[in-house]
């Protein structure tokens, strides 16, 4: 009896001492894994820091192409990227969107160029007109939208538009008329444009530079009337009477000529 009561004393212990072994041998697996993670995060968290300061990506040199009328040091101060030191201490999209926030600018690209090198191509935006809003004269792109105040820095000087670019027929009429000195269906470039008017009388009122003579060009089938005006310049150029004329009109597809003396 006193064996049996022995054997049974040994084999009711077991099952305790085994599961509490297990329990610590998943506690200092889970310390141990614990440990590794926190190290393998501060030695990450060092690294960056050491990528991020340290001289060998040190940023040196900041290329820019495409500028017509902004400097290299505007495009680095829109960038804030003097305060910078590292080539991987930056985001490039924050770059991007802070240079897009410059009047001039259209778009961007930047570019990371190890291990000293960042890239800036640049596509600026291109005036065509000028149009005034209140006391002050703007250059505005081919939509008739304000770019930047005009100044006597990189000055350009361009036909005056006057046209309300937010309403869709102002819209429609410039779209037009853009397309026909794009196509060479006027007989004289934008240059030699003084002011292009968007009149409510169903009219566009077009003033050249170096003559005293204004064209006036139906807004109804205004296409049509575009192409049948350099007919009629040719015409009265061959005839050497364009320095006599004053005012050429086309409305729906028919056209009158004044000259200083008498209306032909």
């Amino acid at each position: 009896m006193a064996r049996n009561n022995t054997y049974r004393e040994k084999t009711g212990s077991g099952p305790h001492i085994g599961l509490l072994a297990r329990t610590l041998a998943a506690l200092v697996w889970s310390f141990l894994v614990l440990a590794l993670l926190l190290l393998t995060s501060l030695a990450l968290v060092a690294g960056y820091r050491w990528v991020t300061t340290t001289p060998v990506l040190a940023l040196h040199q900041v290329q820019v192409q495409g500028m017509q009328r902004i400097s290299r040091s505007e495009v680095v101060n829109q960038a804030e990227l003097d305060r910078f030191h590292n080539l991987l201490d930056l985001s490039l999209w924050r770059v991007r969107q802070s240079l897009l926030e410059h009047p001039w600018i259209d778009s961007v690209s930047v570019q990371r160029h190890f291990p000293h090198t960042l890239r800036i191509q640049i596509e600026e935006k291109a005036p065509l007109f000028w149009r005034q809003q209140g006391e002050r004269i703007f250059y505005a792109d081919e939509h008739g939208e304000l770019i930047a105040p005009v100044s006597t820095e990189a000055f350009t000087s361009l036909p005056l538009l006057v046209c309300d670019p937010s309403q869709r027929r102002d819209q429609r009429d410039l779209s037009i008329v853009n397309k026909g000195w794009s196509q060479n269906n006027f007989p004289f470039g934008l240059q030699d444009v003084a002011w292009i008017r968007f009149q409510n009388n169903n009219q566009v009122q077009i003033a050249l530079r170096d003559h005293s003579l204004r064209v006036v060009l139906g807004r109804e089938s205004l296409e049509q009337n575009i192409g049948n005006f350099a007919p009629i310049w040719h015409d009265l150029k061959r005839r050497d009477e364009l320095k006599q004329v004053e005012r050429i009109l086309i409305l729906k597809g028919s056209a009158w000529v004044g000259y200083r003396s008498n209306i032909v």
